[in-house]
């Protein structure tokens, strides 16, 4: 049973989303914080296996996580953020956070990114899986997860309508599935989306 640390500046957002946490059925307990100021207080008393850092909400600065990162080691950080942020890659290689949920997502997306990352899993895509598909392939996949059309994918990505039924075939014979619908499972399932 682990403990959970949600911080939001959001109110709403914050007691919605410790809510959601508390009834994962492996979490025993979950505290929150509104204010950048009582973190590292908060983190050294509660002492939490995973702590949730929302910077998608109103007025995150970089130094409250760089504060998080002082008191706590970056793999029990979880990012809820946006997918266009440019960050991501700086917040991997600067602060080590591989963690991360999106605000776009539906709630129950949210709700499994989240059991699968404050269990032990990766927010990113699996690594056993990086080897099967191409980066094209994977670029692909994410969007047929975000529901684009064949003829949208080629158009984003400057390929041909062809060979997004090519990419898609494949990927489907690789990951033996039967259709897109088991695709997009795949992408949610993996953290690839």
């Amino acid at each position: 049973m682990s403990c959970v640390l949600v911080y939001s500046r959001g109110t709403l957002f914050r007691e919605c989303l410790a809510k959601t946490i508390l009834d994962m059925k492996f979490v025993k307990d979950v505290r929150t914080v509104g204010n950048p100021g009582e973190l590292p207080d908060a983190i050294r008393e509660f002492k939490p296996d995973s702590l949730v850092v929302d910077i998608y909400s109103r007025n995150y600065g970089d130094d409250v996580l760089g504060s998080i990162c002082a008191n706590l080691a970056p793999e029990k950080i979880v990012l809820h953020t946006t997918r266009e942020n440019k960050h991501l890659n700086y917040y991997n290689a600067v602060h080590g956070i591989c963690h991360f949920v999106y605000a776009e997502d539906s709630v129950e997306v949210i709700k499994y990114s989240l059991e699968k990352c404050l269990s032990g899993g990766n927010g990113f895509m699996d690594d056993s899986f990086q080897g099967i598909l191409t980066n094209r392939e994977c670029e692909v996949l994410r969007l047929i997860a975000l529901g684009k059309t064949s003829r949208e994918i080629a158009e984003q990505l400057c390929i041909s309508k062809n060979t997004v039924d090519t990419h898609r075939n494949k990927m489907l014979q690789k990951l033996n599935m039967a259709n897109s619908a088991s695709l997009v499972q795949f992408a949610y399932n993996t953290g690839l989306i």
